[in-house]
């Protein structure tokens, strides 16, 4: 779960979020959830569903959850709400990460760690 307050500078219409922030904060916390999980992914798809606007200056409530795996793709959702609405959603999200082979993973991230 995560909290923020989107400000002008995140402005699309007029007093709402840009569509595109709603789409990044989502694929930022559903990527972390996939961490988390113990499964680091990169973002192969998501779905966006814009139920409502999100409005500027109010702090809102961002969900992901991990909703399955099969081999190195892993299934994740994410909504958007207000702190004082949570069962509103506002905007919700379906996601695709996947895994990357371990040995791609170094050649892609060499900062990375060694797995022991």
């Amino acid at each position: 779960m995560g909290h923020c307050t989107l400000g002008i500078a995140h402005e699309g219409p007029p007093g709402y979020g840009h569509g595109g922030m709603s789409a990044m904060l989502l694929d930022e916390l559903m990527g972390r959830v996939c961490a988390a999980a113990g499964m680091p992914g990169l973002t192969v798809s998501l779905q966006m569903r814009y139920h409502r606007p999100v409005p500027l200056e109010t702090p809102l409530r961002i969900l992901a959850r991990v909703t399955g795996t099969d081999d190195r793709k892993i299934f994740v959702s994410g909504s958007i709400a207000t702190r004082t609405a949570p069962d509103t959603n506002l905007v919700t999200s379906d996601g695709v990460f996947i895994a990357p082979d371990p040995h791609r993973a170094r050649t892609l991230f060499p900062g990375l760690q060694a797995e022991r």
